[in-house]
């Protein structure tokens, strides 16, 4: 079974003026007769395209001079009134937009002296972060140097030492042999 699509007020529309074209009675059974749909829904549609219809065909009366001479000036008093505050408006916004500039203008030379002035230190601290550093790399290399002077002097004192010990050996040896010539000589002189 196939399904109908759904009546739209178009359709019933169209199905209306369709009727009316063809000089026949615009009623709801003949109108769903062409779209189809329940006579419930079709019905209000039908009830709608009439009002529409009567509101389009209602004869218009002359307006007599002396309303349309009223309504112009109405017109142009509400124009002039609007126009009036519109222009106000705009003064009064034109120059608060003026007193925002002014103010942001001054903010921005603030914020720009202020940005100049960090600049500047920053610049001086990076000179002086430049300065430390050579001064961190020649302390680095005086260490470098003292510490191989150190080691310098140590292997020299080690040398020394070895001197030391040998010499005292000597010397203990030497002053053995003095007291054996020593006792010898009593010896020989007994």
């Amino acid at each position: 079974m196939e399904r109908k699509s759904k009546v739209t007020q178009a359709a019933v529309n169209a199905a209306c003026e369709k009727l009316q074209a063809a000089s026949k009675n615009v009623t709801v059974n003949a109108v769903i007769g062409i779209t189809g749909g329940s006579f419930s829904t079709v019905g209000d549609m039908v009830k709608l395209w009439r009002e529409e219809q009567a509101a389009h065909s209602a004869p218009l009366l002359q307006m007599p001079d002396s309303v349309t001479t009223a309504m112009h000036k109405a017109a142009f008093d509400i124009w002039a009134a609007a126009s009036s505050l519109a222009g106000e408006s705009v003064e009064r916004i034109q120059h608060e937009a003026g007193e925002a500039i002014t103010k942001a203008k001054a903010e921005l030379a603030e914020y720009a002296g202020e940005v100049a002035r960090l600049e500047g230190e920053q610049a001086q601290v990076l000179v002086k972060n430049i300065e430390l550093q050579k001064n961190v790399d020649a302390a680095q290399e005086k260490t470098v140097k003292i510490t191989s002077e150190a080691a310098g002097y140590v292997a020299q004192l080690q040398e020394k030492d070895k001197q030391l010990i040998s010499l005292k050996a000597d010397f203990a040896k030497l002053q053995s042999e003095l007291v054996e010539i020593a006792k010898g000589r009593a010896r020989a002189t007994k």
